[in-house]
């Protein structure tokens, strides 16, 4: 059933017209960084079959990783955050960087504090796709390669 305007227009495709551009909008703004001063933030891994999204807030200059302390109200290098946390068997490096509109991520974990039993990950991240590039070697030495997507997230959202 379609309705006629004064004008004789379709009050229906005008509503589908509308209803289309509200949707285009919300799903475009996960597109636009969300700055808090320098920070911004992305998750990424929004798939249903990851258990838990990363989330990763880094500084928009120099792609140096930090998190958002709720104590304190401040944001604070994700180095020190590893460095409080609790360790039985395990140690983890952390470097990240950024290069062109990529942020870069190596993460290196030792396992019982031996270096020849050490697992390396990348992570890249293309800030104008918002597709993040995860490369890793499984137990059998083989690398393997996963595609995620991101979105961008308020820095200091939890």
């Amino acid at each position: 059933m379609a309705i006629l305007t004064k004008e004789g227009r379709l009050v229906k495709k005008h509503f589908l017209f509308m209803l289309g551009l509200a949707l285009s909008v919300a799903a475009c703004s996960n597109r636009r960084p969300i700055s808090s001063g320098p920070y911004q933030a992305l998750k990424c891994g929004l798939n249903p079959s990851i258990a838990q999204p990363s989330k990763f807030v880094f500084h928009k200059n120099n792609g140096s990783l930090y998190y958002f302390d709720l104590l304190t109200n401040s944001f604070k290098p994700i180095t020190r955050r590893v460095e409080e946390a609790l360790y039985f068997n395990s140690m983890e490096e952390l470097f990240s960087r950024l290069k062109g509109n990529k942020l870069m991520i190596k993460q290196i974990n030792y396992f019982d504090n031996n270096p020849q039993r050490k697992s390396i990950i990348k992570k890249t991240i293309n800030l104008k796709s918002l597709v993040m590039y995860t490369v890793y070697q499984n137990r059998n030495g083989k690398p393997l390669k996963i595609k995620e997507n991101c979105i961008w997230i308020d820095p200091k959202s939890s």
